[in-house]
């Protein structure tokens, strides 16, 4: 958990997670900006950074991932899941996550790592015994927020000793980048080195 990616004035690597999660269908340049909440110019140099990778090709529909960007897809969802809109927590929007073999944690820090990154809540959950709990006192999420519980489950493929982030925020933007970010700080070390590299 002691990876830190250096500083970069236009991206982040979650912008770039995010984008190469999105780009498994085709989409637009201006569509990009309106999700992840960034300038046309920053999504311009993201694109040509991941097209430098030769992981992406670009058609009339927009960009999209060749086989090699479908393979890195793959390699990432090993660490962890693509966030999912899972509905509105303080009526702000959520997403939620899958980490997968998620090294010793502790929630607090997490949440505050999430708040830093823009959230303005997370919840840190794990799979046990086939259900999402809290892992302070395995207290199941189901009994205070059944509804949000349910949507996670009906999103998000997971098992045993799984990590489920949990993160909301006043634009989806926020809350998707956030997510990811926990992921991130959980996961940072795992990440294929040729996507890290294009944040430094």
């Amino acid at each position: 958990m002691s990876w830190k990616r250096g500083a970069y004035p236009e991206f982040t690597l979650e912008d770039l997670i995010a984008s190469i999660f999105m780009l498994r269908e085709p989409v637009g340049r201006k569509t990009m900006a309106e999700a992840l909440d960034l300038g046309e110019g920053s999504v311009r140099t993201l694109l040509k950074k991941l097209d430098g990778i030769g992981i992406i090709e670009s058609a009339q529909r927009g960009h999209f991932l060749n086989r090699k960007g479908i393979e890195l897809v793959k390699k990432l969802k090993e660490l962890f899941s693509e966030a999912h809109f899972v509905g509105k927590v303080e009526n702000m929007p959520a997403y939620a996550l899958v980490v997968k073999n998620a090294p010793e944690f502790k929630s607090i820090d997490l949440r505050d790592e999430a708040i830093r990154f823009f959230a303005r809540g997370a919840m840190i959950l794990r799979v046990k015994g086939g259900e999402i709990v809290f892992p302070e006192d395995n207290r199941p999420l189901k009994e205070t927020m059944e509804e949000l519980a349910e949507r996670i489950e009906d999103v998000l493929d997971f098992s045993d000793g799984d990590t489920v982030i949990v993160t909301w925020a006043e634009n989806p933007a926020d809350a998707i980048k956030s997510a990811y970010h926990v992921a991130i700080v959980l996961k940072g070390e795992e990440i294929p080195e040729e996507v890290k590299s294009l944040v430094r």
